[in-house]
């Protein structure tokens, strides 16, 4: 029997039978309040968008239709992340000028002919909006009669599955590729196994940094609107202030769903009545991912605010048996605590658009056999 598919939109949510899963129960929690009163409420830089999601059997799919905007995040943009953010705000961490100039001199004429082929024409797949997008436990019959749907629904508009990799999920990889998706680069990312690192000289050294510096772990059940406040903004500190505004850029709306409906589990680090660093995780099909991290940045850097989140992190996973998707960047960090490093796709769908939309996306894959191997040996 033919896996079923349905497309829900904010029309006809409310005739969505919601699965009775924890996968289930947690997409409801968290998309529902997004479809219902627009993602622009919890994440203040998603324009020109559209959140849906698709049933298929009885797995819940949330799907973006996203058109060109300047300042979209690039969770909801490839223009933003291969541009913006990828092409122009990356080369600023190179520390040379001159690299950066040339690579902005071949950036312009690319930027203005990926807006002029309108590569952000797009459906991002498996969409939570969020920098990293765990994938619910999916078969490959179920993505078959997905990618078959998703085209018909949206003729105009190129079909991207997002996070896809070898690691946790290679069924999903080789199912897109033999329903002729192409994989391109999207970003170098780290796993972590927390039975592992507890085993490195590492994590027995960043041990000895909390109980140095005396925080608390806090559960972020605890937290007052105050303390929820306090945690927005050193997350605007670290991913907005010091990398870049392209981030999702979470509202205290955002901060309240996720204390209130436990869309993330929040743990902060307080001391002296304060708290000064803070982290959010979810967990699906046997893996966890942090999307919010922040800590004061003001403080010295002896404090390893950064480390003792990473240190909370692998305790979490420790004790709930968990593998930790670590996210990209800062990657001899992650790696001298046991992370392994796997190449992040994006996993598109064109062929049945025309000629002209194709090309910038057969450019971008082109590209992607190149810079795998450097973002490989760089340890990004």
């Amino acid at each position: 029997m033919s896996p079923s598919v349905e497309l829900f939109t904010r029309e006809n949510i409310s005739s969505l039978t919601w699965p009775s899963t924890p996968d289930g129960d947690y997409a409801r929690r968290y998309l529902l309040p997004m479809i219902l009163d627009g993602a622009q409420k919890y994440i203040k830089n998603i324009y020109n968008t559209r959140l849906m999601l698709v049933k298929v059997d009885e797995v819940i799919i949330p799907i973006t239709i996203s058109d060109f905007h300047p300042d979209n995040t690039y969770t909801v943009s490839p223009y933003s992340h291969y541009v913006s953010y990828g092409g122009f705000e990356e080369v600023k961490h190179l520390n040379n000028p001159p690299v950066e100039a040339l690579i902005k001199i071949i950036m312009n004429p690319v930027a203005w002919y990926f807006r002029r082929a309108e590569l952000d024409k797009v459906v991002y797949v498996n969409n939570y909006l969020l920098s990293t997008n765990l994938y619910p436990s999916v078969n490959s019959g179920q993505l078959s009669a997905l990618s078959e749907a998703l085209p018909k629904w949206f003729p105009d508009r190129a079909i991207v599955f997002r996070s896809v990799d070898q690691k946790k999920n290679p069924h999903i990889y080789q199912a897109l590729e033999a329903n002729g998706y192409e994989l391109v680069l999207s970003r170098q990312v780290w796993y972590m196994e927390p039975e592992q690192a507890v085993c490195t000289r590492q994590y027995k050294e960043d041990m000895r940094v909390l109980r140095k510096h005396g925080y608390e772990v806090v559960d972020g059940k605890d937290l007052n609107d105050e303390e929820l406040a306090r945690a927005l903004r050193l997350y605007n500190l670290l991913y907005l202030e010091k990398y870049s505004y392209y981030n999702p850029q979470f509202t205290f709306e955002f901060m309240k769903l996720a204390r209130d409906e436990e869309i993330l589990h929040l743990r902060a680090l307080k001391r002296d009545g304060k708290i000064n660093a803070v982290m959010g995780f979810f967990i699906r099909n046997g893996a966890m991912t942090q999307p919010l991290f922040g800590y004061d940045t003001s403080l010295p850097q002896e404090e390893g605010l950064y480390r003792l989140l990473t240190l909370i992190t692998l305790q979490e996973g420790l004790e709930r048996k968990l593998l930790v998707h670590a996210s990209g960047g800062v990657g001899k960090f992650k790696k001298v605590r046991g992370g392994k490093s796997v190449t992040e796709y994006n996993a598109v769908f064109t062929k049945h658009l025309p000629a002209r939309r194709q090309r910038p996306w057969n450019l971008i894959k082109a590209i992607s056999k190149y810079a795998i191997p450097y973002f490989q040996k760089m340890d990004f």
